[in-house]
């Protein structure tokens, strides 16, 4: 599996990174033309409704192959499966992977730039599109209130990753080239209370339905969805009930019966996907994870995620393929089954799916000591899986088992683990017992050496690094 090159942005010089511009000419181009950019970009992009839809298709583009969210080795779900305990690196030859693995991440490295700059890239685009958009004198309202509504969204769920990844950062509202250069960064709670405005009002703004029936761009249900996520991780448990419950009750989605079509791109439980670049390519992670033939040449699954699946879970086996060599068996992640083209494209990189808010519910009520509700919801997702359900039982108890079921339900789903770790704070207790080295300070990843140089108002460096 080769590693898949990431663009790296400084994020003092996001003026000429605004990715959402590529669509009409490179950077180099952009730089030519003869008019100032304001004026060419207000004129342009946002004159015309199709040119802001193709803007935003390249900003889920690149969410698809260069960001947090990305299914390829420089997204989270495969760093952060190294990370904690998913994953076990094989290969040699991904220096940056190892030192994730290890616990020994570099201010320097390569893999904390991506994340950072990649994040920011996207944000500024995110800006780019509101602010161009509510300046346009020739978009519908309509247009507009679905324009921003997914920039407001983009922009939410990009600062709500770099905030679990780093910590205090900034949170960027605008493309202001003098103020971004000179951005600070803000307290944790800050940076969620302007993620939870961003997210509302996106909520606000997008209708339950774009007439996107692939469901490739995020609309007011998937808004609803990660405002679920964004107060279970703040212990908000009424509101984070609510959205997850307001979801479930009224959004039309349904849990696929089949764990065999969870990860199909026609699955009733999707709320949000990414399509493949080219109409027969299927997701980046099939790619990724996907051994073809022993012994890995990258990356399998450990042995302390396969030793969590309970005996008789339908999951270790249908969403856990096998490779041997010899007598030597390796395990990988099998969710997306399709690793190269096929006649047609069969499964999309799915972001927010309804098992999730299942989960959300669970351990909300769970909080709320309403054990009865949180066992219907768990037991919907063991049943599922052909798992007995479990009987009622104390809080403590009903906690632990609703956070083992996240974690074989959402293994390598966009670091679920890594912050499921970290919000329940038990990091240090589970990875701390076979990290090397590791400390609570590393909970935190550190801020990108070169932002610190290009910016001394980004100081301190996390601490440990």
């Amino acid at each position: 599996m080769k590693m898949r090159n990431m663009q790296l942005y400084r994020f003092g010089h996001l003026m000429c990174g605004a990715l959402l511009f590529s669509i009409l000419l490179s950077c180099e181009d952009f730089l030519e033309v003869d008019p100032p950019i304001d004026q060419l970009t207000g004129t342009v992009v946002f004159e015309d409704a199709a040119t802001v839809d193709a803007a935003l298709a390249h900003i889920y583009a690149e969410l698809r192959e260069s960001s947090p969210v990305a299914g390829t080795s420089n997204g989270l779900g495969y760093l952060m499966g190294h990370y904690t305990d998913e994953l076990e690196l094989f290969s040699l030859n991904l220096p940056d992977v190892d030192n994730v693995a290890q616990n020994s991440v570099l201010p320097s490295d390569n893999t904390v730039q991506n994340l950072w700059n990649s994040s920011y890239n996207l944000i500024y685009a995110a800006n780019r599109i509101l602010e161009g958009v509510e300046e346009s004198n020739a978009l519908t309202e309509m247009e507009k209130d679905r324009f921003k509504g997914e920039a407001h969204f983009i922009r939410g769920l990009l600062h709500f990753y770099v905030v679990n990844l780093f910590g205090p950062v900034p949170y960027v509202d605008t493309t202001d080239y003098d103020a971004n250069r000179e951005v600070s960064r803000i307290e944790v709670d800050l940076v969620y209370q302007n993620i939870l405005e961003d997210l509302n009002m996106a909520k606000a703004l997008l209708s339950p339905s774009n007439g996107d029936m692939e469901r490739l761009r995020p609309d007011h249900w998937t808004a609803a969805a990660l405002l679920s996520r964004v107060h279970l991780y703040l212990e908000d448990w009424e509101k984070a009930l609510a959205e997850a419950s307001y979801v479930i009750s009224n959004g039309g989605f349904a849990l696929s019966p089949d764990l065999n079509g969870v990860f199909l791109k026609e699955s009733p439980e999707t709320l949000w996907q990414l399509g493949p670049n080219l109409s027969g390519d299927n997701t980046n992670e099939g790619f990724t994870y996907i051994i073809v033939s022993g012994p890995p040449p990258n990356s399998a699954l450990s042995q302390r995620l396969l030793a969590s699946f309970e005996e008789g879970d339908a999951r270790s086996t249908l969403w856990v393929g096998a490779v041997s060599e010899g007598e030597q068996v390796w395990y990988f992640n099998n969710k997306y089954t399709e690793f190269a083209p096929t006649a047609v494209t069969r499964e999309y990189s799915v972001q927010f799916r309804l098992a999730e808010l299942y989960l959300i519910v669970a351990e909300s009520q769970a909080y709320l000591g309403n054990p009865i509700q949180a066992l219907t919801y768990l037991n919907a997702l063991r049943s599922r899986a052909n798992l007995d359900p479990l009987p009622f039982t104390d809080q403590t108890t009903l906690v632990e088992a609703i956070l083992a079921e996240r974690r074989v339900e959402l293994f390598l789903e966009q670091g679920h683990r890594f912050f499921d770790l970290k919000r329940t704070k038990r990091a240090d207790a589970v990875l701390g017992a076979f990290k090397p080295g590791w400390e609570g300070t590393d909970s935190l990843l550190p801020i990108p050496e070169s932002e610190l140089l290009l910016n001394p108002k980004l100081q301190p460096q996390n601490e440990g690094y």
